[in-house]
């Protein structure tokens, strides 16, 4: 089976680790050509939790002409960098099966609105790090939920040969539920962890951070109840716990001077509750500090 993955930051060199590992030819699509250069000649270094490291082969490419015509996309590049991919695509590649995976929602129409045939949508609650333009740190295991959206969904099941203990896939009938699920997460997660500078786990260890989650969780499920059967707050828990270590994405941006990922996962969760004539309070104060952060560039 033949992948292109666009995009190499963490999740995509994580799920192309396994990708490649079970065997399948795994192209990356990057921008950079020393990336590009570095992964197909080096292939993809993934450090496992045991401290245990492997080396798997991918081809790497910044041109996408030189893509296979064959392949099923995996659309692993952020919300901010998704309308010029889309462009891209659109030259060469508009027929192709495509698996996007992006934080929020804001995407969801974004995708719709293309004529791409077939296309599905996933969530991972997997912890990984970018170490390097090659490495990555598979920080906690959790789980890729994958879900058709157009199309001809059995496209999408030869990902699931991939699937393992270390890197379970699962799939799902309702993409805007699974995509619900994982938003209304990261808004629990990631403005907290970004704004006050801490990982995952600290959320649960610390009593006054604790307080706030509890809070989030509790203002969110109020304004959306009909998740609370698929996102119980032992659900979100979790997550914090398989993740203890990590950064979340929020934090790793600003971290590194980048812009976060607020109006795809904080704002469009807002507007959606407006929607419903419902207040976030807790989440809005978070949204206008994390603005005034990003707007300032300031860093930890």
């Amino acid at each position: 089976m033949e992948v292109v993955i666009a995009g190499a930051g963490s999740i995509g060199l994580l799920i192309g680790s396994y990708l490649s590992e079970v065997g399948m030819n795994v192209t990356f699509y990057v921008r950079r050509e020393e990336q590009a250069e570095l992964l197909h000649v080096e292939g993809v270094c993934r450090i496992n939790q045991d401290g245990s490291e492997g080396v798997f082969y991918a081809n790497a490419t910044t041109k996408i002409e030189d893509t296979s015509l064959e392949a099923l996309w995996i659309a692993a590049v952020k919300y901010a960098g998704l309308r010029e991919l889309l462009s891209d695509m659109k030259k060469v590649h508009e027929t192709h099966p495509v698996l996007f995976v992006q934080n929020g929602i804001g995407h969801i129409e974004l995708v719709h609105g293309t004529t791409l045939l077939d296309i599905a949508f996933a969530t991972v609650e997997h912890g990984a790090q970018r170490i390097d333009d090659r490495t990555v740190k598979h920080n906690g295991v959790g789980m890729i939920t994958i879900a058709a959206a157009r199309g001809d969904g059995r496209l999408f099941e030869r990902i699931g040969q991939a699937n393992s203990k270390s890197f379970p896939i699962t799939f799902h009938s309702d993409s805007e539920q699974i995509l619900m699920r994982k938003v209304l997460i990261n808004c629990m997660i990631n403005p907290l962890t970004a704004i006050l500078g801490i990982k995952n786990g600290d959320l649960l260890t610390d009593e006054y951070c604790l307080l706030l989650f509890n809070c989030l969780y509790d203002e969110l499920t109020a304004a959306f109840p009909e998740i609370r059967s698929s996102l119980p707050y032992e659900a979100v828990e979790d997550v914090c716990r398989r993740t203890a270590c990590n950064q979340s994405s929020m934090l790793a941006d600003r971290l590194a001077g980048r812009p976060m990922e607020i109006e795809t996962i904080v704002s469009a969760i807002i507007r959606k509750a407006n929607g419903r004539e419902k207040s976030l309070p807790l989440l809005t104060t978070l949204e206008t500090m994390l603005y005034a952060l990003d707007g300032k560039g300031v860093g930890l």
